[in-house]
């Protein structure tokens, strides 16, 4: 028996997880769910992706982000008060 590619692995997951979720088997619906997860974080990491409030980003993308973030804080604190 050959060893399971890892196209191969996800799929088991992703159809336990629907037959978890149409059967009531809340265990294994988790089980699933946690396995698809870890399986994704770990890609994304070997990726050289970096989660950054709950999303993955690329490092030039999260350049990007931190700048706006920056200049809209700059714009708050020069912003008349409102009334």
């Amino acid at each position: 028996m050959r060893a399971l590619s890892e196209r191969d692995q996800c799929q088991a997951k992703l159809d336990i997880l629907v037959e978890g979720f149409m059967g009531d088997d809340w265990g294994a619906y988790r089980e699933a769910c946690a396995w698809l997860c870890d399986f994704a974080d770990q890609k994304n990491t070997q990726r050289d992706r970096l989660m950054r409030g709950g999303r993955w980003f690329t490092p030039q993308a999260i350049e990007s982000v931190t700048e706006r973030a920056r200049s809209a804080a700059a714009r708050k604190r020069t912003a008349p008060p409102m009334r």
